[in-house]
Order: C-alpha cells, then structure tokens, then sequence
C-alpha cells in the first residue's frame, strides 16, 4: 500500500512539472507577442506625432493623403528591422548600454532604409512628403522604446525598496573597476541587497560609480558601516585578505558595530561570465589564517603516484577521504579505499566514481585491527604503497576508551605495517599528530607509539615514513564545526581555556603537505608540516561570533569549561631531543630522533593492556615507552 502512495505522489510531481513546462512554454511567446504589439503601437505614435509636429500641429494638409501609404512602409521597415536586432527579447528591468545601442542602431538603419525609398520612389509613391517627418521619427521612437524600458525598471527597483525586498544594507570595498563590473552584475542579479555605498581608494569621497556614491576610503569601512547602519560589507579583491579583515573585524568591535563580511572570490569571474553574484562567499575563520599557499612539486608527486595500486586506510575520514581524492588526481592504477565505516566508504566512493568515472576502484570494508582483512586487501590487489589515515583522535572519547585507543592506533598500525613487509609492499606512510610529542593523553601517547612501531622495525625491502602535523579545520570532531553548531543553537560556545592555542591548516593544504612529504620521504624519516603560527581558541571563537553580525558575550556567550582529561594548553611538533633538517620545501622538514633510553616494545605487553579499560593504569604502563611523556596521573 505504501508503495502505491509513493508512486502516486512521484507521477504527481512528475505531472506538475510538465504542466509548469507548458506553462513557461506558453507565456514566453505570449510576452514576445506582447512586446511586439508595444513596438507596434510605439512606431505609429511616433510617425503620426513627427508628421503633426512637423506641419505645425495639424493633419490638415496636403501630404496628408500619403500618411496611410508611408505609414505602412515605417511599419513594416521597422518590424523587420527591430526584429533582425532582436528588440522583441531580453528583460526591460535588466536594461543596459548594450541595449540602448541596440536601439539606437535599430531606428537608425530603419529610418536611414525609410528616407533612401521614399527618396527615389517619392514621385510616384508619395509626391511631395517631407523627408524631415522620418528624421523626427527617428528621435521620437528612439527616446520613447528607450524610455518604456528604463521607466519599467525604475517602477521595479522603487516597488522592490517600497515593499522592503531590499532589507539587506551593504556597503562595497574594491577598486573602482572592479566596482564597476559588480554592481553591472548586481543590477541584472536582483537579489535582498540594498548597495548604500562603496569605498574605494581611486575615486573622490562623493563621487558615484553606476549611480552609487563613493563614501569613503577603504581604510573607513568601520566608520562607514556604523555612520550609515549598514549591516554587511562586501569585499572584493585585493581588499579580501586576512589582514584586512581582521582589522576591519576589530575596528568594528571597537566602534561597537556588528556587521557580516562576506567576499567575492574574484570580481573578473562575475564580469566573465563565469559566476555569478550567487557565488557571494561569506567570511570564514578559515580566511582569518593568513596561511602562505602551497607550493607544490607535482611532477614529484606524479611520478610517485602515477600507475601504482594504492591503498588508503581510514579512506572515509577527514584526511582520508581528501586524500582519495587528491590521489586520484595523479592518475594511480587503482585505488584500494579501506574504511570500517559503511557509510563513509559509500560516500566517498560515490565522490571519486562522479569525479572521474575511468578511474579503477576497488572499495573494502575493513578493519586494521583485524590482520586478515589487511592481507586479503593488499595481496588480492598488489598494493605498492599504503596511506595509513585510520586512527581513533578524539583526546576526551579516548581518555574514556583507552583499551580501544591501542586496539585501533598502536596494534592496528602494527598491523599494517607488519603485512606491508610481509606482502613486499614498497612504502607505507603514516599519518601521525602533533599530540604525539610530549604526549599528555591516551590519544597522543598511542599515536607516539605507532611511530615508534613503524620507525624502530628493522630494514626490509618496505619504506616507512612518518609525516606528521597538527588539527585541520573542518574535520571530524574538531573545533570549528563544534562551534558552528554551537552558534546555530544560539550559544554559547564552549572553550576550555583563555589561553588554550593550536596549530591549524586546512585538510586540502594538509593533505597537499603530505603528498609532497610522501614523495620525498626516505625510510624511517619523520617528515613534519610547518603549521605557521599557534591560534588561540578562545580569540577563534570571538571571530567567529563577530562574523556573524552578533557581539560576543552579549548576543552569543563565551563559556570556559576547564581542560578535559589528557588536554593540554599548546601543541609541539618536535620532541626536546629532536632537531629538524631542512628540505627543498620551505614548508616540508624532516626530524632527526636522537637516541633516548625508551625500552624496547614489547607487543605482548602492549597487547595485555588491552584488557583493561583504565586510562590511569594504561598512562602508567605506557611511560615506560614514551620517557618523554607529560601525563597528568
């Protein structure tokens, strides 16, 4: 029964949109239709006014018993002519220059066609009709098809401002061209905003652009906003760096205005064509970073990745997943996704098959704690290389599930590189985290222990490279999507400390980073990620609720909730017996471990730890493998 109301409700939709077809269908040639009568009834007026203007006000005349028979030629020259310049389309509220010229050619080549006929045909045809009635014509069709154009879109734009559609206050920043292109854009994209000025640095304060007045400087925006009530500002390169908007951000905190920033992410798209004022993009945290692009070698990655099978594990994670999809960029042979998640492996399979539907993958649900589904993997499919993503990360889930955190980061990676020796793999890579240096929590003194795993086994014919970096914005339970939710339910937002910092970079540049390092790797190197500088945490939140048009702690509330268990107030990527080496990347180090006195791995040990469930226990156990340890016990 419930299948029939499904299919009864899909043929009615079906159904509906066929009908809104025939709709569409049928009212553009009714509007066509009608633009054509206008026209019409515009050329008549026109000649009869131009005939009775140029005899002083009168019919009564003798030319006058030829006005039927030219009127006939006027219509029909122009009808045609209006057509071939294709008057009868476009939309009269989106009227450009472009269009006015259009007309003005329009009535031109039609009038100049009127004059040469009755000019050599005037004996027979009209004897005695004065050539100057065509020339006034001209001038009245031309202002009066102009003017019905302009004086539609002026009655839209003030019934738009009447019936409060343009609740949207804004105020523009750029450079006058590009200024220029946008609010072009803007007058054939209607949409909520109501342009009140613009700020530019190359045009004189109480100068216009398109009608729009020229406020101030850029420098002013703050000023500007708060003057002129504006309740969001619009950046346009190169005005759309985070150095200026963090200063426009605390500007506007001390004036005590709240206003939304968003940015275009390039004005010459918009005149191009190849966006459209749609793709208005509002001001993340992420623009705040100031983070140096990237600069990668891609042919070393090419030639590292080209025509290899590859095999990522955690494949529908944060960082596995934008690896997958980096990966199949470069063209591997095939791509092994090995995920224990169903509905990640799905998701991201479905993205690399609509990405490129040639590309050969091979999807496996699996488990890296589970030795068997790791061989399988990679000897059914000749794996070559292995990215290891999978990892349990979250520092307070694993402070209460630490029997779980070794099952899965420490055996689970010994697993994985156990059968990429034994199956003659040629390199694995692992992806470690800052929270392994000097660990505090279950979670980093796990992930230092996989390192050690993977860099202290003895030589084989596999490589093992560690690369390792701190949090990625947008990822899995990190802070930024935690706060967003936070926002949306109105606050407040929960930080641990005032002080609390953190490396960031994005997954893209992250996993850009790691590709490199990969390519360049050699065995047993720690290749470490320049993260730039620490963010404060509290400061992001703040940010974050100003770019949102709200005031901090008055609008949205700020609450600290103390440092959970295994947290702590900063994050290092190197140990005190570490130093770093430099390589061709500027952003790309390797670090040195020097000797320490940790004791030998004993698996069986690390095994039996397993068993129980207790954080305190476990951080005591592990101390003996990690001297370098900073547990809180």
């Amino acid at each position: 029964m419930s299948n029939n109301n499904e299919n009864n409700k899909i043929n009615f939709v079906l159904e509906l949109n066929n009908m809104l077809e025939k709709v569409v269908e049928f009212l553009i040639p009714v509007r066509t239709g009608l633009v054509f009568i206008s026209s019409l009834f515009i050329i008549i007026l026109s000649f009869l006014l131009a005939f009775y203007f140029r005899h002083d006000f009168s019919f009564r005349v003798p030319e006058a018993e030829h006005i039927t028979r030219v009127l006939y030629l006027v219509v029909a020259v122009k009808l045609i002519m209006f057509f071939i310049f294709r008057l009868y389309e476009g939309m009269w509220r989106y009227v450009s220059i472009s269009d006015i010229i259009k007309i003005f050619f329009a009535n031109a080549i039609s009038n100049l066609c009127i004059i040469a006929l009755l000019y050599f045909f005037r004996a027979k045809f009209a004897p005695g009709f004065s050539l100057n009635v065509i020339v006034i014509d001209f001038l009245l069709c031309f202002f009066a098809m102009c003017g019905k154009r302009v004086l539609t879109r002026i009655i839209r734009e003030a019934a738009s401002k009447a019936s409060g559609q343009k609740e949207i206050r804004t105020i523009l920043i750029g450079p006058a061209d590009a200024l220029n292109q946008l609010l072009q854009a803007f007058s054939a994209n209607p949409s909520k905003r109501w342009i009140i000025g613009v700020l530019t640095d190359d045009i004189k304060v109480g100068h216009s652009i398109r009608g729009v007045t020229v406020l101030g400087k850029t420098s002013s925006a703050a000023k500007c906003a708060k003057k002129h009530n504006a309740s969001e500002i619009l950046l346009l390169p190169p005005y759309s760096t985070p150095a200026n908007i963090k200063n426009i951000l605390n500007d506007l905190e001390i004036r005590g205005k709240h206003c939304e920033l968003r940015m275009i992410p390039s004005y010459i798209d918009i005149a191009d064509g190849d966006i459209s004022v749609s793709n208005i993009k509002e001001v993340e945290i992420e623009d705040l970073l100031g983070r140096k692009p990237v600069q990668m070698d891609r042919e070393d990655v090419a030639s590292f990745v080209r025509d290899k099978v590859i095999m990522i594990t955690g494949a529908g994670g944060s960082i596995g997943s934008e690896l997958c999809l980096q990966l199949a960029a470069y063209k591997p042979e095939q791509l092994i996704l090995f995920e224990l998640s169903e509905y990640n492996l799905y998701e991201i399979t479905n993205k690399l098959s609509d990405s490129d539907q040639n590309l050969d993958i091979v999807s496996i649900i699996g488990d890296v704690r589970v030795k068997g589904d790791l061989r399988n993997a990679v000897q059914e499919n000749k794996v070559k290389v292995i990215f290891h993503a999978a990892a349990l990360k979250h520092v307070p889930l694993m402070e209460a599930n630490p029997a779980m955190a070794i099952r899965t980061n420490v055996l689970g990676s010994s697993n994985v590189a156990t059968i990429a020796e034994e199956l003659m793999v040629e390199k694995m890579v692992m992806i470690s985290s800052d929270k392994a240096v000097n660990p505090t929590s279950i979670m980093g003194a796990t992930k230092r222990m996989a390192e050690r795993i993977i860099l202290e086994r003895k030589k084989s014919n596999t490589e093992f490279i560690v690369v390792r970096f701190g949090n990625v914005l947008g990822s899995s339970g990190s802070v930024i999507p935690r706060f967003r939710q936070q926002l949306q339910a109105g606050g407040p937002l929960t930080v641990t400390s005032k002080n609390i910092v953190r490396y960031f970079m994005s997954i893209p540049e992250a996993v850009d980073l790691l590709l490199q390092a990969a390519s360049i790797g050699k065995d047993r190197d720690i290749m470490v990620l320049e993260m730039g500088e620490q963010i404060n945490i509290y400061e992001m939140a703040r940010k974050l609720i100003e770019l949102s048009g709200l005031e901090p702690d008055v609008d949205i509330e700020i609450k600290i909730t103390g440092l959970r268990p295994g947290e702590k107030e900063y994050e290092e990527l190197l140990t005190d017996e570490e130093c770093v080496d430099h390589t061709p990347y500027d952003r790309i180090f390797v670090a040195k471990k020097q000797k320490t006195a940790a004791a030998q791995i004993d698996f069986e040990h690390i095994s039996s730890l397993t068993d129980v469930n207790d954080s305190k226990k476990i951080k005591q156990e592990l101390k003996i493998y990690i001297p370098e340890n900073m547990f809180s016990i």
